[in-house]
């Protein structure tokens, strides 16, 4: 009972003493309001700013408009721009839509473009579809090439397959080879072949040896001796069809 007593002797002491409040209005420092004003903030006091912190806040916030305009941000409010700023804007956009025509982008604006611009462009296009011919990647559009590159287009294709051959590739066309190169390719494809037999490999054919397979323990003999004939021979010069 005296222990209850006490409880609520205790609890109206308490009641009877005023909370401590926090200070409603606290000063900010300055440095720190100016900053949050030039940040943007809805904090920020104006009225505690001096004309010139004014004027800097006022050009902090039309540069960094013009940024999220220069960007292309749906922040930008172009109302906000100066004529300079706005002429520069209108440069930018045209070198954009300039640069997006040479890429071959389809959000190039050809209507925007001047008549030096667009045959420009359409240079571009015409070296970009010559350059796709050449590499034999991409839609190559030959309609597009005249005599000239259309001859340097096949010699590209020509090489191209020539290569592939040589190299035992599987795109290999020896239809397109003329009888010299048919023959280095013949020869390569032995050489290749009998190198592998020397390796004991699964993959050698025996019917290209050029002889009769030998028996068990005398292999190496006749196709070492096939391989240094062939090394022996001097190297022909691969080259590309007329």
């Amino acid at each position: 009972m005296q222990k209850r007593s006490w409880f609520l002797f205790t609890a109206l002491v308490a009641s009877a003493v005023p909370l401590r409040t926090v200070p409603q209005n606290l000063q900010m420092p300055h440095t720190q309001n100016f900053q949050l004003c030039l940040e943007g903030f809805s904090t920020c006091n104006q009225r505690g700013l001096s004309p010139n912190e004014l004027r800097a806040v006022k050009q902090f916030d039309e540069d960094q408009n013009y940024e999220e305009c220069i960007e292309g941000s749906p922040l930008c409010h172009a109302a906000k721009m100066n004529t300079e700023q706005r002429s520069a804007m209108a440069r930018a956009s045209h070198d954009h839509n300039l640069q997006n025509c040479l890429d071959g982008y389809d959000e190039c604006k050809q209507n925007l473009l001047t008549d030096s611009e667009k045959k420009e462009v359409a240079q571009e296009i015409h070296s970009r579809n010559w350059r796709t011919c050449l590499d034999g990647l991409g839609d190559c559009d030959h309609k597009q090439l005249n005599a000239q590159e259309e001859h340097e287009v096949a010699d590209a294709d020509y090489d191209r397959n020539l290569q592939s051959c040589l190299d035992g590739n599987g795109e290999c066309d020896t239809l397109q080879l003329n009888n010299e190169d048919k023959l280095e390719v013949s020869r390569t494809v032995e050489d290749r072949n009998l190198q592998v037999c020397l390796d004991s490999s699964e993959d050698c054919d025996h019917s290209q040896l050029g002889f009769k397979e030998p028996p068990e323990g005398n292999m190496a003999d006749p196709a070492a001796n096939s391989l240094e004939q062939r090394i022996s021979q001097p190297p022909r010069r691969l080259t590309s069809a007329p």
